[in-house]
């Protein structure tokens, strides 16, 4: 069985040791000038070279040469992840003061510290204290935080910083080199980029693409970690950017069905976006900074691909939002009712509501004979407009921004006593279509109009692009208010 390249090209010594120089370099001095401490710290991002360093450390303090062959008795590891309890550094602390059995000193290696249980801890620290003189700790961890004050300040502490992209290129080509694995320069950067400043994430990248046939591409690269391609993330901003919602959602769907995974996609679109801000400096017309923050719970979300469709809607709809409520003409569309024809049953009682619904939101609709179906339930009654679906929308955010998020996707349709939200996507139509969505929804509308409103949601396909097109005559308008009142007609005079 071959070795895998990682551990084959694991740095032996100071001088192997990768984008850390700054580390190397105080150690190498400190051994030279016999200034050994009892207790150090490595922090930092998985896969920079904590454990190698502590390797190459605790063999060079006891003037041993590091290689695979080297076993030493006087080096022990342990691994926090897997032994954290207490009973693991109760016998630590037990055979500490055992000497060493052929060297200068007794090197711990503790890897993920973090890990321990509060009591480890507690034993940790006693020893820690009052170390013998023939004891040496190497701690190492990726999430310092984690950490009691105590235990830091007994330490030497290290801060190993992510790898940049121009030494894992240098050092991933002359891998590959000595491999003789065949490779173009724009996949080595593109793994270097993905291996996110890991040289063990980067190596195994190419690991994982060392036995193709062909020289590996970036497209290679892109399929073998289930990335999006570039120009499918530029397209998804400038749709963003553009408002053009149909071709969004097209775009998403495409990656998914692709294979590829909202949090591979949320990722990419982050650190694409990041460079654009932060590097690049580029101008923007929608909320980057907004999208980004949202950005980072996708990962650790059950339901990743729903709440990525949510957060890009959620960003687009800044400027252009897909569904907005109804948009009235400012002016007069029907005329006025004669006597004669006010004696359609209830009309006073339903045109005096409306008027005065309608008024509220600066537009005025002089005449409208309801259907024997709305003026039989006097439904007229509930103050269902434009302002109301906002307050609905408004109330829904302050208790739960995802429910917003997908509510404002809606075409609301009012008929009897049932509000009926219209969704142009399944997802959406399937999630407010739980008991849960739909009570919160209805107890809001309830307290805003007085009145007891069922909700159901239904799924229309051609939804998007009904609710997105301009129209500017009144028979829209017309339509618009039949959606919310009822059906209604033009009576002339």
């Amino acid at each position: 069985m071959g070795q895998v390249l990682y551990n084959k090209y694991r740095s032996k010594n100071f001088s192997e040791v990768i984008g850390q120089e700054h580390i190397t370099r105080s150690l190498d001095n400190a051994l030279g000038n016999n200034h050994i401490a009892h207790a150090y710290l490595f922090t930092g991002p998985r896969g920079v070279g904590k454990t190698s360093v502590a390797r190459i450390l605790a063999h060079a303090v006891n003037n041993l040469s590091y290689d695979d062959d080297t076993v030493s008795m006087d080096i022990i590891e342990i691994d926090a992840a897997s032994n954290r309890g207490i009973d693991e550094i109760r016998d630590l602390r037990d055979k500490i003061n055992i000497v060493p059995s052929s060297n200068k000193y007794k090197v711990y290696i503790i890897d993920e510290v973090h890990m321990l249980t509060t009591q480890a801890f507690n034993a940790l620290l006693k020893t820690l204290e009052e170390p013998p003189e023939h004891a040496i700790f190497i701690l190492a961890t990726t999430e310092s935080s984690k950490l009691p004050e105590t235990i830091v300040s007994r330490t030497q502490r290290y801060s190993f910083k992510p790898i940049n992209d121009e030494h894992l290129i240098k050092q991933l080509k002359l891998i590959a080199n000595k491999e003789k694995i065949k490779v173009t320069d724009d996949a080595l950067a593109s793994i270097a980029k993905h291996g996110d400043g890991s040289f063990r994430d980067s190596i195994s990248i190419l690991d994982q693409l060392r036995n193709r046939d062909n020289k590996i591409t970036v497209e290679d690269v892109n399929e073998s970690l289930g990335l999006a391609p570039e120009a499918a993330i530029e397209k998804l901003i400038s749709l963003l950017e553009s408002g053009d919602q149909i071709s969004l959602i097209q775009l998403i769907n495409e990656l998914f069905n692709s294979g590829m995974s909202a949090s591979i996609i949320s990722s990419q679109l982050s650190q694409t976006l990041r460079s654009k801000v932060f590097i690049e400096g580029t101008k923007y017309s929608f909320d980057y900074l907004r999208l980004m923050e949202d950005l980072i719970e996708i990962p650790s979300s059950s339901n990743s691909d729903s709440l990525l469709e949510i957060v890009l809607f959620k960003s687009i709809n800044i400027q252009q939002p897909i569904s907005e409520p109804i948009i009235y003409n400012k002016t007069p569309v029907i005329e006025t009712v004669t006597k004669k024809e006010s004696s359609v049953p209830h009309e006073n009682k339903v045109m005096k509501k409306v008027h005065s619904d309608i008024e509220n939101d600066e537009v005025k609709i002089e005449k409208v004979v309801p259907t024997t179906r709305t003026a039989n339930k006097a439904i007229g009654d509930i103050k269902f407009n434009k302002l109301i679906w906002q307050d609905l929308l408004n109330e829904i955010k302050k208790t739960n921004n995802t429910l917003y998020g997908v509510v404002r996707m809606a075409k609301p349709n009012l008929v009897d006593d049932t509000l009926e939200l219209i969704f142009g996507y399944k997802f959406h139509q399937q999630r407010i279509n739980e008991a849960k969505n739909k009570e919160i929804v209805s107890n809001i509308l309830q307290s805003l109009t007085g009145q007891s409103i069922n909700v159901i949601c239904t799924y229309k396909a051609d939804m998007i692009k009904e609710v997105t097109i301009k129209t500017e005559n009144d028979t829209q308008d017309i339509k618009n208010i039949n959606n919310i009142f009822g059906e209604t007609k033009v009576i002339e005079s």
